[in-house]
């Protein structure tokens, strides 16, 4: 009788944690600590208050971090450009700035910026994985709840407060790409997510100049995640990918010209298209042999619908920042 009614405090125990904190999904190599539902739900107390009332800053420190996506929008407002503290952000190979407030007035300036961006149509919830992936990138410490994504119509805020004293300790934007404006088609492309970009076979999202080079600057798939999966293989855009790679080396490795590319691969079951676009002074005779080889290669086709993806090539460029 001993040892069931062990078993059953030790279920108890075990349920009642269990409930403790709402799960995520955490991406690979991310380290994120809980808190109980408790904490984030004073978080969330706390946050809710200081959009609606005017004068609470309870949210607020003296020490108030703004991460790149953020201070990208923020740093030609004026009034916060009177705000010492700059942060360079180390970022993979690149480096981008940030602003890091020391005073509660600089704390209150940056929160009243983001007020004004704030209607009564919003929504806090936990992160989901490519939030996380783009803030673990910019940060060099562990991720720790309170988090928060503060979600508008138009703006996803990154919050992280510090759970023993309830304080924000930083604010970021994740750099949400919900339409894109294509220039070889004239049409404007949508998502409910994301558009998501690849460099070197990574996924990325934020970027600097970079250097000045000849190479592939990134790859923008046009198709959902889903659609992707159904009709293509990660060994067929591979492919794509290796064999245009291959013919651009060869033919501008040694232009003088400046200029970008782009290759359009619209993949269908049972015939591929593909088109081209150029811009600025770009060598237009080595982009005539450029398309007729593209052209004259054999690449993969789907498995049922169409796929459309994009490859974007620079040449003696920088990398486009926007």
């Amino acid at each position: 009788m001993k040892l069931k009614t062990t078993l059953f405090l030790l279920f108890i125990i075990n349920f009642t944690f269990a409930q403790t904190s709402e799960k995520i999904t955490i991406p690979n190599g991310v380290v994120y600590n809980y808190v109980s539902d408790k904490i984030n739900d004073k978080a969330k107390k706390i946050i809710t208050e200081s959009l609606s009332q005017k004068e609470n800053f309870n949210l607020l420190d003296k020490n108030l971090m703004i991460g790149p996506t953020l201070w990208n929008r923020f740093k030609n407002i004026e009034t916060l450009q009177e705000i010492p503290g700059k942060v360079v952000f180390h970022i993979d190979d690149m480096q981008v700035d940030g602003k890091m407030s020391q005073e509660l007035d600089d704390s209150k300036k940056i929160w009243n910026e983001v007020r004004k961006e704030i209607s009564n149509n919003y929504k806090i919830r936990k992160a989901n994985e490519d939030e996380l992936k783009y803030y673990w990138s910019t940060i060099s410490f562990d991720i720790e709840e309170p988090l928060f994504i503060l979600e508008t119509a138009q703006h996803t805020y990154i919050l992280n407060l510090l759970k023993k004293s309830m304080k924000l300790l930083w604010i970021d934007e994740f750099p949400l790409k919900k339409s894109y404006q294509n220039p070889i088609d004239n049409g404007t492309y949508e998502t409910d997510g994301t558009f998501k970009k690849y460099r070197n076979g990574d996924e990325f999202y934020i970027t600097d100049k970079g250097e000045k080079e000849t190479k592939l600057e990134n790859v923008i798939l046009l198709s959902s995640d889903a659609e992707l999966k159904a009709n293509s293989s990660v060994e067929d855009i591979s492919l794509i990918i290796d064999k245009t790679n291959k013919i651009f080396e060869e033919l501008f490795k040694n232009s003088k010209k400046e200029g970008k590319i782009m290759v359009q691969f619209e993949l269908g079951k049972k015939k591929n298209d593909i088109q081209f676009a150029v811009r600025d002074n770009l060598d237009l005779e080595i982009m005539k042999e450029f398309e007729k080889r593209v052209n004259a290669e054999k690449y993969p086709n789907s498995k049922k619908d169409t796929i459309k993806l994009q490859l974007i090539y620079k040449v003696n460029s920088y990398d486009d920042t926007e």
